[in-house]
């Protein structure tokens, strides 16, 4: 499989896993960033050192490391690019229901 392929430049929903190689952290993050769509990555490595610098360079929702599936009701989660709308969970998910309104009246003195 290569980064050019449909596969990898689309978001699919379903039990697909996608294999990439790479030889360098920064090919890696290329990799990852070289699609339109950012809702979640995932960073496999022993070296959680390594991984929190990958993490924070991967252009996604959510990023996991070393696993897959984690955070609460509480953990805001949604894309970048053309994944999602919006956040949701957690505080920032409110921010959906809302819709704010300024009112101004000018009161007559008296």
């Amino acid at each position: 499989m290569t980064p050019e392929m449909t596969i990898a430049q689309t978001e699919v929903f379903g039990p697909v896993l996608s294999v990439l190689r790479f030889r360098e952290d920064a090919e890696a993050i290329e990799i990852a960033n070289g699609t339109d769509y950012g809702l979640v990555g995932g960073v496999f490595t022993r070296d959680l050192d390594r991984a929190t610098q990958v993490a924070r360079k991967i252009r996604a929702g959510q990023v996991f490391v070393n696993e897959w599936f984690a955070g609460g009701v509480e953990t805001p989660f949604g894309g970048y690019g053309k994944s999602g709308y919006g956040r949701e969970k957690g505080r920032e998910a409110l921010w959906n229901y809302v819709q704010t309104k300024n009112i101004a009246i000018k009161l007559k003195r008296t």
